[in-house]
């Protein structure tokens, strides 16, 4: 585990022992100022020491090649660390929104989510429907550089990310993490990842 921290040498010594970075989920958002757009009255608490640690992370991501999995919170760093924007909150941005995020008290919402033919996630996946848990208010917006969107909920919000270069760099905004025991995408997510991560270390011995 990495530690939340604004001193980016400590975070750059974590990330030379690893060969693969999962970016985790956050219960904050994502500064709107670093993809130039002011706050929406929606925006929720941001956490500036996080961003600087996923930023710096990122930057060893790219110069080293290594391979990455963003989760929630992660999708959105990774799409505005590329220059993509967000929506800040889709309650109240998107027309006739999805339930992304179940109050307090209600059972976790889901949904489902449809999966671009051809896309290294559909081909984890199997199919491409498939339903997701959900617990975030804010999605990728405008998909950054060397990115594309490969699902979308039905409302339209994008649901998950890919890197175009060939790259193993995929981002999605469900969380697998959660009973992925019984879940054999979630299981074949976090597998291809580790493959990644294996191969990695295979190649520096």
């Amino acid at each position: 585990m990495i530690p939340t921290t604004d001193d980016r040498e400590v975070v750059r010594e974590y990330v030379n022992r690893v060969h693969g970075v999962l970016l985790s989920g956050s219960p904050t958002d994502v500064d709107p100022r670093h993809y130039g757009t002011a706050p929406h009255p929606k925006l929720g608490k941001i956490y500036p020491e996080r961003e600087i640690t996923d930023f710096t992370i990122l930057d060893s991501v790219e110069k080293k090649n290594l391979p990455m999995m963003g989760i929630c919170f992660g999708i959105q760093s990774l799409n505005v660390y590329r220059g993509g924007s967000l929506v800040q909150d889709i309650p109240a941005l998107v027309q006739k929104p999805t339930v992304h995020d179940a109050d307090a008290g209600k059972p976790p919402a889901r949904h489902m989510v449809r999966i671009a033919e051809g896309s290294l996630i559909g081909r984890l996946a199997g199919h491409l429907d498939v339903e997701v848990n959900s617990y975030h208010h804010q999605s990728v917006e405008n998909v950054g550089r060397n990115l594309r969107a490969v699902a979308y909920a039905p409302d339209g919000v994008v649901e998950a990310v890919e890197d175009t270069t060939g790259r193993f760099i995929v981002g999605v905004q469900w969380h697998p993490e959660r009973g992925w025991k019984d879940d054999p995408f979630a299981k074949s997510l976090f597998t291809a990842f580790i493959d990644q991560a294996r191969l990695r270390y295979n190649q520096r011995q």
